[in-house]
């Protein structure tokens, strides 16, 4: 079985050999065993395709008896230490498989740590994998059923789309961002500078307590605006205050491609998503929620312009993603970030054998000059956050001072006379 990799796959891939991960933690009160771990993880490489794949000039190549996806066991560690690592340690795209699983034991509880590259599936994806080997962990005989194909890009485009006009219109929009691509690059000088250093990335975390977490939903209903619009607005403020004219002036938001593609199943595995760019003003003449409601019809606006035409012209622009990475590796960029809400997760807390004490938002960093990420989920009532990025981009004390601006935010902005819990 064979695929060629897609746009946005092939950008997520990058050279190949420098680590653009993904990491997802969850944590399991109880007991399990490594010989049920070991099933688990040998039933969703057998339904997914992608789990026995390797990349071989720019195709997934499918083996139908791939290496199994490699365990290890750890004791006396943190699942922070274990994300970074992993965040930083490369795959070898041309061997299947290009995930791997860290279990960490420790008393009473343990941390299941899943590695990705970043180009084999996105959150939805990701998330889907969880569910799946939580699922087995408690009932080995669990039928999760068979993937027998990959998705194609005829899986995803319609075929009305594929013809005519709208055919005509993806080639022609494949040719304005190849060329784009090639301007943006040609203005972008390598001399002098070097790739991120690995070895200085960081991660934070925090959670809202169950309170606060409630509190911002009910606010967020009463002003009649998302929560991650909200959140957007608290984020890119957080960042104004600590970097003044430099902080984030915009906000890219993954939006999950499954609520517009119906091809693409909740339990599939699939890296290619859809996303908007949100413009954050710098009016702090008008108050908090007035911006949010302001902003909410245009993000509502571009989340219904949403379709998979941009990702047919994508098809028709592939020569340029050198260019754009050259220009995302090596451009000046300001301090705009990636925030993505995964919103509240549908898994059972409690279990036959074991209960999910903790999930935790997942971490993705690449290899590009802004490494600027914040995610986060909500589960037990609680919204849980990482901020993931490079000391060398930002340092890691503004990104503290930025957490604590948000959180002194979301203070401000809450009817709430309670301090803001975070754990």
């Amino acid at each position: 079985m064979k695929r060629k990799l897609l746009f946005p796959e092939r950008l997520m891939l990058g050279d190949g050999n420098t680590p653009f991960n993904v990491v997802s933690t969850i944590r399991i009160k109880g007991t399990i065993s490594e010989e049920n771990l070991v099933h688990a993880l040998a039933c969703i490489q057998a339904k997914h395709p992608l789990l026995r794949a390797s990349i071989v000039d720019d195709h997934y190549v499918v083996q139908e008896t791939a290496p199994v996806i490699p365990m290890k066991i750890v004791h006396s560690t943190d699942w922070i230490t274990v994300t970074l690592a992993e965040l930083a340690l490369p795959f070898d795209t041309t061997t299947a498989p290009l995930a791997r699983v860290t279990w960490i034991r420790a008393v009473g509880y343990c941390d299941l740590v899943l590695a990705l590259h970043h180009c084999l599936c996105d959150g939805g994806g990701r998330w889907a994998l969880i569910k799946e080997i939580v699922a087995l962990l408690d009932n080995p005989a669990k039928d999760i059923g068979i993937h027998r194909s990959l998705l194609t890009l005829e899986d995803i485009i319609p075929a009305a789309q594929r013809k005519g006009w709208p055919l005509f219109k993806a080639r022609f929009t494949g040719g304005i961002i190849k060329y784009g691509c090639k301007l943006m690059a040609a203005l972008v000088s390598t001399k002098g500078k070097s790739k991120t250093n690995r070895e200085k990335d960081y991660l934070l975390h925090w959670k809202l307590d169950a309170e606060t977490t409630s509190t911002l939903i009910r606010q967020c209903n009463a002003m009649g605006v998302t929560v991650n619009t909200a959140l957007c607005v608290a984020l890119a403020a957080a960042f104004k205050r600590v970097k003044g004219d430099q902080g984030a002036a915009k906000v890219t938001c993954p939006v999950d491609i499954r609520k517009y593609v119906p091809a693409i199943t909740k339990d599939s595995i699939f890296a290619v998503g859809l996303s908007i760019t949100l413009e954050i003003l710098d009016d702090h003449t008008k108050p908090f929620w007035t911006r949010v409601q302001l902003l909410q019809p245009i993000a509502t606006e571009k989340q219904k312009r949403l379709n998979t035409s941009m990702l047919q012209a994508l098809e028709y622009a592939h020569s340029a993603i050198p260019h754009m990475i050259r220009f995302l590796t090596y451009g000046k960029l300001n301090y705009n970030l990636m925030f993505s809400n995964m919103g509240k997760l549908d898994i059972e807390e409690h279990w036959n054998t074991f209960d999910i004490d903790t999930v935790f938002s997942p971490a993705v960093i690449g290899p590009f000059a802004n490494p600027n990420t914040v995610l986060t989920s909500t589960f037990k009532g609680q919204m849980d956050f990482t901020f993931i990025s490079n000391d060398d981009f930002l340092a890691e004390e503004d990104a503290l001072a930025i957490k604590k601006a948000f959180l002194q935010i979301l203070k401000e902005v809450l009817p709430s006379t309670t301090p803001i819990l975070t754990v």
